[in-house]
């Protein structure tokens, strides 16, 4: 199968007044996952209904490849536009097995073929033993994996999901998640996940693009957004962080540092504790969240956030030295805030 990108040029969309999505432009490229994140209300989920054709543009143009799909004026239609849609809702059709709801999609095949084609999705899935079941046999799990199959059944050109994981139980999502991504990633295709969840976006997608207020604040490989953020929104999106003006810390935690009149972004992994260090710091809070503890560190007036490998991290109570990574300390003008 061809596969090309998918792309927003310069997309607007208003609702009541407002741009809900405002001249945004983004590339999805074949084989790759692009998470968008951001908070409620950012815009992510109507970019996703502009892509897809269930929304039409008041500015800009969708591109897949060198076909224009959406402009101002005309629309290619949704069904028209091989673009597969998991949603969190796994709308499956409840009187119709595991196996026809995955050949839903496939009614231009022959029967066989379509058959065929249903029982390789469900085997990619880990469903085959599944295939006869109804969806009120299913658990939301297996749930999710139809929806999954039956989207991707008709070879899409791209395929786009929002929050297709969060109403699964914690213990099912990781591993529902990495079954799906795998079958997506296999395919070929572009790929957007609309999601609010730091940790998933950056354990998931090849590309992350950050969004706030209908706007595209930052977007480039996963690794390069978390490392290199161009703002205190940006770096604060991508999960929790000290977010501090360099003035209200001791000199000696930040002497290595070009921090004058600046804003810091200090992520908790930046935060070392090392004997060795100046700086004096006392443990008020710890609490364990899986192999690290999660330290609330008091360093004169101020507190800041850190990670402790389980093992041997320090009690409330103890006095503990620190120093910062540089690395994980991004420095923003003071009004950045």
């Amino acid at each position: 199968m061809t596969t090309t990108d998918l792309s927003a040029r310069d997309i607007t969309k208003h609702y009541d007044g407002t741009a809900v999505v405002d001249q945004v432009s983004l590339k999805l490229q074949p084989g790759k996952i692009t998470a968008l994140l951001g908070g409620s209300g950012a815009g992510k989920s109507t970019l996703l209904r502009l892509f897809a054709g269930l929304e039409t543009p008041d500015a800009g143009e969708i591109w897949m490849g060198d076909t224009c799909l959406s402009t101002t004026k005309r629309s290619v239609a949704p069904e028209k536009r091989r673009i597969g849609l998991i949603f969190q809702d796994f709308a499956l059709f409840p009187h119709m097995t595991a196996s026809e709801n995955v050949r839903f999609g496939l009614n231009k095949m022959a029967k066989g073929d379509a058959e065929l084609a249903a029982a390789d999705w469900l085997d990619r899935l880990n469903l085959t033993g599944r295939a006869k079941a109804y969806p009120h046999e299913l658990s939301g799990g297996e749930q999710q994996r139809v929806a999954i199959a039956r989207a991707l059944a008709p070879q899409p050109l791209a395929i786009l999901m929002d929050e297709p994981f969060s109403g699964l139980d914690p213990a099912l999502r990781d591993s529902v998640r990495d079954i799906a991504i795998r079958a997506i990633k296999d395919a070929n295709i572009p790929a957007l996940l609309v999601t609010h969840d730091a940790a998933e976006a950056l354990g998931t997608a090849d590309d992350i693009a950050i969004m706030k207020g209908g706007k595209i604040l930052q977007n480039g490989p996963s690794e390069s957004v978390y490392m290199t953020p161009n703002s205190v929104d940006v770096a604060s999106a991508l999960g929790a962080a000290n977010s501090i003006a360099a003035t209200d810390l001791p000199a000696s935690l930040t002497a290595d540092l070009k921090t004058d009149g600046a804003q810091l972004v200090i992520r908790p992994e930046g935060v070392l504790i090392d004997k060795t260090a100046v700086t004096a710091a006392t443990v008020q809070a710890r609490h364990l969240i899986g192999p690290v503890v999660r330290l609330s560190l008091q360093v004169g007036d101020q507190y800041l956030s850190a990670f402790a490998p389980r093992a041997n991290a320090p009690s409330v109570g103890d006095q503990v030295r620190i120093r910062l990574d540089p690395e994980m300390v991004f420095i923003f003008a003071s009004d950045a805030i």
